[in-house]
Parts: C-alpha cells; structure tokens; sequence
C-alpha cells in the first residue's frame, strides 16, 4: 500500500475509531431514552465504517457486501437530526449544550449535512471495489465526524 494510501486510511480509521470510542465509553445506559437511542444509532455508525476501514486497510478483502455498510452509513446520516431532540443533553452522552443552542442551529445541521453528502460520496466509491477510492471516501466521511465531534461533543473525562 502507498504512503499515501496509507495515511488515507489511517485518518480514516481514526474518524471511526472516534466513533467507536463514543460508543465503547456509553457501555451503560444514561437514564435518557433518547441519548440512549442516539449513542446506539452511533454504535451501528462506527461498526459500519470499522467494516470498510478493514477493506480501505487491506486488512480483509473487498466484498460486495461492504455495498451494504456503506448504505447503512447513508441510512444512519439521513436521520441523525433526529438523534438529538431537546433534553437529551445528559452528561454521560457528552453532547455539549452548544447542540441545542439556538445561535448553533445552523452549524450543527451543516455538519450533518457534511455527514450525509459524505455518505454519499462513501457509497460511489465503495461500489467500485477500489481499496484507493474507498479508502479516500472513507477519509473524507471520517474528516465530517470529527467536524461535529470537535465542535459539539465534549471530551472524555
């Protein structure tokens, strides 16, 4: 695998690591339905996208059944606004205030939006088996992870 490449996928893999470190930390319930909900919806975001980095890695080989992680992935984006209804801020979900925040609106529906383009775009590249392209869509779907997380998420303790 090129360097190039190789540092694609790893950026990659970081964004769904992200992901899946959310998920990882939220073993427990939060004693919110719907933070609970969102952190299992999240979950199934980073399973889908560990699959493909697997691919995008060359860890495992290419298979059209990555054709369906990658519209789970698109399916998830489509409803993400949905995942964050007001209350649902609790401390365990690590969603900053800044979500509900009427001044935010706007940025936070873009980075959903970034998401569900990305998403997208995930799905194209996917369907031609190529490890360069899906690895450079997966890239770019985790580069819209972190555009939220960083700005809407709250750190680890």
């Amino acid at each position: 695998m090129s360097n190039r490449l190789t540092k694609t996928v790893f950026a990659a893999i970081l964004g769904s690591g992200i992901i899946l470190g959310m998920a990882n930390a939220h073993s427990e319930t939060t004693g919110n339905a719907e933070a609970d909900y969102r952190i299992g919806e999240m979950k199934k975001l980073g399973m889908n996208m560990g699959a493909i980095a697997k691919v995008a890695k060359g860890e495992v080989a290419y298979t059209d059944a990555l054709n369906q992680n990658a519209k789970s992935i698109a399916e998830l984006s489509a409803n993400m606004s949905k995942w964050f209804p007001a209350g649902s801020g609790v401390e365990k979900s690590r969603s900053k205030p800044d979500i509900w925040d009427e001044a935010n609106k706007g940025k936070f529906a873009k980075a959903i939006e970034d998401l569900q383009a990305a998403s997208l775009q995930l799905i194209v590249a996917v369907q031609t088996g190529d490890q360069a392209k899906i690895g450079g869509a997966l890239k770019a779907t985790g580069a819209t992870c972190g555009g939220c997380h960083k700005p809407f998420r709250k750190p680890k303790h």
